[in-house]
């Protein structure tokens, strides 16, 4: 293992010379405050002693990774789902070690911080930007004091949503088809949509729904269109679909609900796929829930891949006291989000997505008030 050690004033100047000379995967392994300088003992400066390291084999373990990656695509679904399954946990491995070592060399208020972060379910490498982005100031700005810390975080936090978050189009699509797994609440959130267009802009809606694997959403999409007075449509066809679209001619917004299946296996996916026109005047809004586990939300967007959401529109916020996953979201994906569902109250419960809102969810309201 490869070892240096740097005199520094501030964590944030070791940091770029740490990847300068070691590269990307070196670790640091240790920081202490000394003293330097001074004549005679006296007017001596605060400075910060880091040490790093980087292990020799880490070069060829990267190349390793980077090969796998680069698998040729006669590999089998077997070899192919084995070396994204070694090369997702080499990473998770590396971003816990950096986790761990990082968090015992950050300073209190920035610990704090990070164990918010932890809490909410924000993913490691997320978490990493935000930290960077506090350590790393300008010469003008001063640290910020442990009771400003809260509200530091989340302005840092607003602008790096601001600089991942991909822009929704200006106009609601007139035409959109709601997708996702079962139990999301599509349905409700349709309706809370429709209302909203119905009751806010004085728009014209017509509602066509596929899922006729459950009766009860049939019911419950004819009894919200009754109490709107809103046409509503039962299809189970392309066919069906091209015709009903045709019929709704005159409305200013179509909203198509579709039935719930487990999209973690394709085949449903393509019998989604083929429902929808092909000439795609349709905008597709995937459906995620807030409770679901990151890594099953991150699996249904990529099995949605062939199909290519337009939007993510996120339910369930107050069924989980997690809100990491919309950030994570933002970080990771560029798909826009539109909505987000918070209740089960029609037309209500159905928030508009900001930055602001977001670092409200993550951050806590309570810790900035």
């Amino acid at each position: 293992m490869r070892l240096k050690t740097y005199i520094v004033s501030t964590m944030a100047e070791a940091i770029p010379m740490i990847k300068r000379d070691l590269g990307e995967d070196a670790l640091i392994l240790n920081t202490k405050k000394i003293k330097t300088g001074g004549f005679l003992g006296l007017f001596k400066k605060n400075k910060l002693e880091v040490t790093a390291a980087i292990d020799p084999g880490a070069a060829k373990k990267r190349k390793q990774i980077e090969e796998l990656e680069a698998e040729p695509p006669a590999a089998s679904h077997v070899q192919q789902d084995a070396s994204a399954d070694l090369i997702n946990e080499l990473k998770n491995i590396k971003q816990f070690m950096v986790h761990q070592i990082n968090q015992e060399n950050l300073p209190k208020e920035l610990q704090v911080v990070r164990e918010r972060l932890t809490q909410q379910e924000v993913v490691v490498d997320v978490q990493e930007k935000l930290i960077e982005k506090l350590m790393t100031r300008d010469e003008s700005e001063t640290a910020p004091a442990m009771e400003n810390t809260w509200q530091v975080a989340r302005e840092k936090l607003i602008s790096m949503i601001v600089e991942n978050q991909t822009q929704l189009a200006t106009e609601n699509p007139r035409i959109t088809c709601f997708i996702g797994p079962t139990g999301v609440g599509k349905t409700t959130t349709i309706a809370k949509i429709a209302a909203s267009h119905t009751l806010n802009s004085d728009k014209k809606v017509g509602l066509i729904t596929a899922d006729t694997y459950r009766i009860a959403a049939v019911e419950q999409l004819k009894t919200y269109g009754g109490i709107l007075n809103i046409p509503v449509q039962v299809i189970e066809s392309a066919a069906d679909l091209t015709k009903a679209i045709e019929d709704f001619e005159d409305c200013d917004i179509i909203l198509i609900d579709t039935a719930g299946r487990n999209y973690q296996q394709t085949e449903y996916v393509e019998e989604l796929k083929n429902l929808l026109p092909a000439d795609s005047n349709v905008q597709v809004h995937l459906v995620l829930s807030l409770t679901a586990k990151y890594e099953d939300m991150k699996r249904i967007i990529d099995n949605f891949q062939s199909i290519s959401p337009n939007e993510l529109l996120l339910t369930k916020k107050d069924e989980t006291g997690s809100s990491g996953a919309i950030l994570n979201l933002i970080c990771h994906y560029d798909i826009p989000i539109r909505y987000i569902a918070n209740g089960q109250n029609v037309p209500d419960d159905l928030l508009a997505l900001t930055p602001e809102l977001v670092a409200d969810f993550v951050m806590g309201e309570e810790n900035h008030a």
